[in-house]
């Protein structure tokens, strides 16, 4: 078919704002506009104006302002699963992530598109299109069949039920228009209805609308700016489950029913029930722990010659299994920094050294506690991650914990100074090396913070692999962490999970992984709510999670960047 060669056209058609073309308005005129960011009465009736007279703002609260948020590529192909099926989705290519601050989802919202991105959005846009008309799965938008290529009626029904799942909202009646002259001109040049459909379904998936996450918000009568009905839905949809809303959760936020914190808190329960929910935690956990750093990473055979793909991927599913079973089985996510259990399969239960009959399949085990672990500090993942190619690293894996654990800023260092540890006479441990190098003034500043740390993980190699010696010399892990002795994964995370600090920041984390920005100093107060509610409730994640969804610095936003 030539209907790829057209697609170009019908975007750049759009993208201009206006056009010639088929009448479908019912006025006889043609009819145009632009797929710009405005917002209308047409998202919804009153219901979603964002408005509650009392709903916990404080007067004086000054949120972020609002900026526009690509959608990161997990969300990409699963908001393509959910409107269109397995192999529309198989077909969708974004362009690559990039992190900023540690989360996709800042990158997302503070990086511009270059002419490269527009090109793969393109191209992926047209597979994606070719791939749901060829399966049929494009017709779940459909109750109505064409009469022909010209049956205006059946393609505006299309264009208005896929539209309002693709946007997130209602088309507007321009918007109806142009989609649906689009479609009918396609239609009509090949004389086929569904060629005019996929090239509808192509040119919406290019759109700015389905691309970004809109969020404008509206002012209300105390000048505070709330997210209107259909932009909570988004954003709540794509923080909790990962895709764009259904239907069902349009339906409720046009309604009205999460202009008020207890029917927003009832959705945002709805959606953790949803199987989506544990994908979504297990996207957040991928970027916290930097599990993705797993595939492909390299490391020295010779140092570490059980290392191999079978073994990253045992050890990225050992994770996955429990920040699953942490988040949602028991109830009690502080687990998460020193449960003596662990799950395995026959390959991971071999590196651990752990005894017993296992095969392919993982289950949950005791660790065995003269290796010391405990927590995700004891995962051969997060172990491998933070450690060199060919030796562990105790600087590497005391950053994470201050930085990512602990959100304490640990700066770069100074310009000049040699960060290569001193070579000694070849029989030191890497300890007794970090150690001659923290005698540096210029390196002790910042190493003092870092290194005692990951000398309390001393016993576990660069693939996370319980070992007793060094460089032929017996591991010393005794250490500290702000003041209170450690020995082992265990002992750190069972000082990282009595320290307020650690679920301060695991709040912090996910606020920042569900909006795209760092929280603001006026935020704090807010987030430290939410922390106050998480630590209530026994450390239940879903509260937390929850609790974000109801808090301000969720629901308000600032003027728009």
């Amino acid at each position: 078919m030539q209907i790829r060669s057209l697609l170009l056209g019908a975007a750049a058609l759009l993208a201009g704002g206006c056009y010639t073309g088929v009448d479908v308005s019912g006025t006889g005129a043609p009819s145009g506009g632009s797929d710009s960011f405005t917002t209308t009465a047409g998202e919804g009736g009153t219901g979603d104006t964002g408005t509650d007279s009392d709903d916990g703002v404080p007067d004086d609260y000054d949120p972020s302002p609002v900026a526009l948020r690509r959608l990161v590529g997990s969300q990409y192909a699963a908001s393509v699963r959910l409107l269109l099926g397995d192999a529309a989705a198989d077909a969708a290519n974004p362009p690559d992530d990039a992190a900023i601050n540690g989360f996709t989802a800042v990158g997302a919202a503070q990086l511009a598109l270059g002419s490269a991105e527009v090109d793969r959005y393109e191209a992926s846009a047209r597979d994606i299109a070719s791939a749901a008309v060829g399966a049929g799965t494009h017709l779940s938008h459909m109750d109505c069949t064409p009469t022909g290529p010209a049956d205006v009626a059946c393609m505006r029904e299309f264009v208005q039920r896929f539209g309002r799942l693709a946007f997130r909202r209602s088309l507007e009646n321009d918007e109806l228009d142009r989609y649906t002259t689009v479609g009918l001109t396609t239609a009509g040049d090949f004389d086929e209805f569904y060629a005019g459909v996929e090239s509808t379904l192509a040119a919406m998936l290019q759109s700015p609308l389905f691309l970004y996450q809109v969020e404008t918000g509206e002012a209300g009568e105390d000048g505070q700016r709330r997210l209107r009905g259909t932009e909570l839905a988004t954003r709540m949809s794509f923080f909790l489950t990962g895709a764009t809303p259904d239907g069902t959760l349009l339906d409720a936020a046009e309604a009205g029913e999460l202009d008020n914190t207890d029917g927003l808190r009832e959705s945002a329960f709805s959606l953790l029930e949803r199987e989506e929910a544990r994908g979504a935690l297990g996207a957040f956990t991928e970027e916290l722990l930097k599990l993705h750093e797993l595939d492909g990473l390299p490391k020295d055979a010779v140092a570490f010659p059980t290392y191999d793909v079978d073994l990253a991927e045992a050890m990225h599913e050992e994770t996955r299994l429990f920040i699953e079973h942490v988040g949602f089985e028991s109830g009690d996510f502080s687990e998460m920094f020193d449960a003596d259990y662990t799950f395995v399969n026959d390959v991971l239960a071999a590196h651990y050294g752990i005894p017993g009959e296992f095969g392919e399949e993982f289950v949950q085990v005791t660790l065995p506690p003269d290796q010391k672990r405990g927590g995700i500090l004891g995962h051969a993942s997060v172990l491998s991650v933070l450690a060199h190619v060919s030796s562990s690293s105790p600087t590497h894996r005391g950053k994470f914990v201050r930085e990512t654990l602990l959100c304490t800023t640990i700066p770069a260092p100074p310009p000049g100074v040699s960060t290569d540890l001193p070579i000694g006479d070849g029989t030191e441990t890497l300890r007794e090396r970090l150690e001659i190098h923290m005698t540096d003034p210029s390196c002790a500043g910042c190493h003092v913070l870092m290194d005692p740390i990951g000398f309390a993980l001393e016993s576990y190699d660069g693939v996370g692999a319980f070992r007793t010696q060094d460089n032929n010399k017996p591991i010393d892990d005794a250490s500290e962490l702000d003041g209170t002795p450690v020995s082992g994964a265990a002992e750190v995370g069972a000082v990282l999970r009595e320290n307020e600090a650690a679920h301060v920041c695991l709040v912090r984390n996910l606020y920042r992984h569900a909006t795209g920005h760092i929280e603001s100093d006026s935020e704090l107060d807010a987030l430290q709510d939410v922390t106050a509610a998480y630590i209530d409730s026994g450390y239940d994640l879903q509260t937390a999670l929850v609790e974000i969804v109801g808090s301000p610095a969720f629901r308000l936003v600032g003027e728009p960047l």
